[in-house]
């Protein structure tokens, strides 16, 4: 990762006007983005899992989720390049739905153990949580128990 990326990160952890949650998603994929061949993938999530948990989380509150990603566009180009496929996938998708189904699948294809409808009524419960990063923390122990 660039000296100018770091630098942009340590600046988006100061910023009042971006909760942990999308700090969060920042640090993540432009951590990523600094590992060579995959090699990311023995030290963070895999992308599977975290980009659909990601999403869902993004879902439940989006108009002001892609405010602030427009917020980090303008303030942080360098991380919003990491973070702008994300974005992109939320913003195109309008139809939500669809966005929300295609998640869902993708994490019972991980977790053989879950349903679309107990992943859908999960992150409904927790996607009203105000500290979006603890209720991901808490959607990641209870897809554990469904391995």
């Amino acid at each position: 990762m660039s000296s100018e990326k770091i630098d942009e990160l340590q600046k988006l952890y100061d910023d009042p006007n971006v909760d942990s949650f999308l700090q969060e998603i920042c640090e993540y994929y432009a951590t990523k983005e600094g590992y060579a061949d995959s090699s990311y993938e023995e030290e963070i999530e895999p992308e599977e899992i975290v980009e659909p948990v990601y999403i869902l989380f993004c879902l439940q509150k989006r108009e002001q989720i892609l405010d602030t990603f427009s917020y980090i566009g303008k303030k942080y180009p360098l991380l919003f390049a990491s973070i702008e496929p994300i974005y992109n996938k939320i913003l195109i998708n309008m139809d939500y739905q669809s966005l929300q189904s295609e998640c869902e699948h993708q994490l019972v294809k991980s977790f053989p153990g879950t349903v679309s409808a107990e992943i859908y009524d999960k992150v409904e419960a927790l996607g009203k949580s105000k500290d979006l990063t603890a209720a991901i923390d808490s959607f990641y122990l209870w897809l554990q128990t469904k391995k």
